[in-house]
């Protein structure tokens, strides 16, 4: 059970079980003032308090004993550890999404009725309120959905009229349906009752709430309640305790700038009122900011939200505005948002050396996007290329609309971004931070031998990268730096040297992947230890080079290491193995080498089976492989090993039942004996929405007959289906669509949206990776299945990047 989820468990157990008062005194024109303190400990690392002022006003009261009432937010606060977040806080409004919802639900009166069966009705004008919301900000519709949601998710409103006892007599007592009840005390203006609460929760796990309130014994209304729900009766048990207590109702509640937050609200992510086709719009963006700069430019959080508003821009014109509102941007208004941070460190690299290094120190708070920055930014500063060719840079430039100014910016940074950047890493490498050091100190060395001729230097590099550490090899990417200085002391004939290098590159790599404990305890870092394994695989290609020629079993014992190192799945495809790749000139997969090589010692079938294993991470390789069989297994038919042999490597699909956006059932068994394309997606993830029109030409395709034995199922995950659907339908999409069951994309091990998966008839899973051609592969491999030799097929389908 999802912490989330058991948090609504949990307030369920408290407000929907329990009574409120049926027979009361409230009179027209009653009005309070409440203070709501909720306090969930054990649900997460820390605990959180969120408060709420809620003003009640009874609107009405009807002859059937029915009382009409407007519940109105005036105040919303959340508080987790030492962050503060709070609607009398503008400068809090962009940083917490727990504020959306709260703020546009500000002094907006929640109607709702009082019944006389002891039950509280949902707001009925939330709609309404949701509807308004969305015309005044833009919210995407799944944001509509998500706030009509809270909206009629104001469980606590049922504490605010908590049950009254049929008799005013201490001792009394009495039950519901899972509560018990008991008088505690009478005193002349109020009355205090106390319960308990016993039920099964999901899982089999024992829910226990316990409640005490004082009501007033004039009209009924509560003046003081808390209520604790817990999970399991151990003392250390998850808990949420909820307080009430009525103030006074003229006290003075601090006012919101709403005016100020919907603006914001405008600029964020959930808004499309500055978009158009899913993409910011220059004209929408430029008469935004001529109506709101004037009034807030000087506003930091607006600064800060104009500049998160202008980084989701693509267009040069869009970017230009971005990079000059950074330039003029002071670092501490950007020091809690690394993304600002680590794109103002692309201009201060070469203008401002103590600026850069303090934007390093503090983007470090995020390891990996320093990381990031250090090894995949700033490190190509630091490599030596040939001289540009500036006439047809200076065309491309001009062509996709830069400004002039802009041009000769950039020719002036490549001019001085070299010299720049190697006194910024002598800079870092002198930090004393150790974990900064870390980063750096491999990439310092490797900086240094690329800079000098003098032997006893060199070898002295060598060996100071004989002392790597776990950390640098893991945060500073050591092996990378360490493979490059022994490329650099083989060309200064330092073979013996280079060779004792590589050696200690490979131990430590291999040290580092069996280190488990490290691992276990840094679960965060997966993708350090698969790009790791990847630089493992070239260093044992390395090493195949090296002893070829004095010892071929060696060398093939390290080829086929450097083959079984390589990439045995799309999860183990790490995104920064590619600015690996650049640097070490390496490959992503060594397995056609060791099946050339095993083909060429007269092992075909060897050869064979480590192409099939290949097609995994590489199943746009299929016409290599068959090409391959039809070559070395003449007479054989590569349909039939293809269908008897290679499929059989593939995992099993996981089986599923969903409900279709039409309420169909979909199950994975429908589809034995086809080809299936399944598509995890969403209406939230823009490059789902940008690829769905070439998903669903294909399945206009496979609707006509064009591909016979293909079927495509899509599945929106992360949203509602009602969502999904209205999308669906809008775009008069074709495809088949599925809703998640919120585990299916668990049993899939989606990583990432959207995500490919192709089944084959008898139920065998590949997932593509992402990018894939994956029209063209689901053609192919239905063709081989079903033993059709066509042409390569026409249609070229390709994501974009994921979210």
């Amino acid at each position: 059970m999802t912490k989330s989820l058991f948090l609504l468990l949990l307030l369920a157990l408290v407000y929907y079980t329990m009574p409120v008062a049926a027979q009361t005194k409230f009179k027209k024109g009653d009005s309070w003032l409440y203070h709501i303190q909720f306090t969930d400990t054990g649900l997460q690392q820390e605990s959180t308090q969120r408060e709420k002022l809620y003003r009640i006003t009874i609107t009405s009261v009807l002859a059937d004993g029915t009382v009409q009432a407007d519940a109105t937010l005036e105040n919303y606060a959340v508080t987790t550890g030492t962050t503060h977040y709070s609607t009398d806080q503008p400068a809090t409004y962009p940083l917490s999404r727990d504020l959306m919802f709260p703020m546009l639900a500000l002094y907006q009166p929640l109607s709702f009725s009082l019944y006389p069966n002891d039950s509280v009705g949902k707001p009925v004008n939330a709609p309404a309120l949701a509807k308004a919301a969305t015309n005044k900000v833009g919210l995407e519709p799944q944001w509509e959905e998500g706030y009509l949601a809270w909206l009629n998710a104001t469980m606590e409103i049922n504490h605010l009229f908590a049950h009254f006892p049929a008799r005013e007599v201490a001792g009394y007592q009495w039950n519901t349906t899972y509560w018990s009840y008991r008088v505690d005390s009478v005193r002349k203006n109020d009355i205090m009752i106390s319960g308990t609460a016993d039920r099964e929760m999901p899982d089999t796990m024992k829910g226990w709430t316990t409640v005490s309130y004082t009501l007033s014994r004039d009209n009924g209304s509560v003046l003081t309640l808390t209520a604790i729900a817990r999970l399991g009766r151990g003392a250390n048990a998850p808990r949420v305790v909820t307080q009430v207590k009525r103030l006074p109702s003229s006290t003075a509640v601090p006012a919101a700038d709403t005016a100020f937050y919907n603006v914001l609200a405008r600029m964020a992510y959930s808004s499309e009122l500055l978009t158009k086709n899913n993409e910011l719009d220059s004209a929408k963006l430029v008469n935004f900011l001529a109506v709101n700069q004037p009034k807030y430019g000087r506003d930091a959080t607006f600064k800060v939200a104009t500049l998160n508003l202008l980084n989701r821009g693509r267009s040069e014109f869009i970017y230009e505005l971005y990079r000059n509102l950074l330039k003029e941007t002071t670092t501490d208004l950007i020091a809690n948002t690394p993304n600002h941070l680590f794109n103002k460190l692309g201009d201060a690299v070469w203008k401002n050396t103590d600026t850069a290094v303090v934007l390093v120190k503090l983007l470090s708070v995020k390891q990996q996007m320093l990381d990031s920055w250090l090894d995949q930014s700033f490190s190509q500063g630091l490599r030596k290329h040939p001289p540009p060719d500036t006439a047809a840079a200076l065309k491309t430039f001009r062509e996709r609309g830069v400004s002039e100014k802009r041009i000769a910016e950039i020719f002036e940074e490549a001019e001085k971004v070299p010299a720049a950047s190697r006194v910024l890493l002598s800079r870092l490498a002198g930090e004393k931070d150790s974990v900064l050091q870390a980063s750096v100190r491999p990439m310092y060395l490797w900086d240094q031998a690329m800079h000098t001729t003098d032997t006893a230097t060199l070898k002295n590099i060598a060996s100071q990268f004989g002392q790597v550490s776990a950390t640098e090899l893991t945060l500073g990417k050591a092996a990378r730096y360490q493979l490059m200085v022994t490329g650099i002391l083989k060309d200064a004939q330092l073979n013996a040297v280079a060779g004792q290098l590589l050696d200690k590159t490979l131990a430590d790599l291999v040290k580092n992947q069996q280190d488990t404990a490290f691992w276990r305890t840094h679960p965060e870092l997966k993708e350090k230890k698969d790009a790791n394994k990847n630089i493992l695989a070239h260093a044992y290609f390395l090493k195949y080079q090296q002893t070829a020629k004095q010892d071929k079993d060696a060398a093939m014992n390290y080829l086929g290491l450097a083959a079984a190192n390589s990439p045995g799945n799309n999860r183990e495809k790490a995104y920064e193995s590619f600015y690996d790749r650049v640097f070490l000139d390496s490959k992503e997969d060594y397995r056609a080498e060791f099946a050339a090589q095993l083909n060429a010692l007269g092992k075909p079938q060897e050869a064979m089976k480590v192409l099939s294993r290949q097609l995994i991470t590489e199943p746009d390789m299929l016409d290599s492989a068959r090409s391959f069989f039809d070559n070395h297994f003449p007479g054989k038919s590569f349909g039939g090993y293809f269908r008897d042999v290679l499929l059989k490597d593939w995992k099993d699909a996981p089986d599923f039942a969903l409900t279709g956006i039409n309420n169909e059932s979909f199950h994975l068994s429908d589809y034995r004996g086809k080809w299936l394309l399944l598509d995890f997606w969403g209406t939230w993830c823009s490059p789902c929405r940008e690829d769905l029109p070439h998903l669903n030409k294909l399945a206009v395709e496979i609707n006509e007959g064009k591909h016979p034995g293909n079927a495509i199922l899509t599945i929106s995950c992360h949203e509602t289906l009602e969502t999904a659907r209205d999308f669906v339908k809008a775009n008069a999409y074709v495809f088949a669509a599925a809703h998640s069951d919120s585990q299916v994309e668990k049993l899939y091990q989606v990583a990432g949206y959207p995500t490919k998966v192709l089944v084959s008839p008898e139920g065998k899973m590949l997932e593509l990776q992402f990018g894939a051609d994956y029209a063209a592969i689901l053609k192919a491999y239905s063709d081989i299945y079903f033993q059709k030799d066509k042409e390569t097929p026409v249609i070229k389908v390709h994501n974009k990047q994921k979210d």
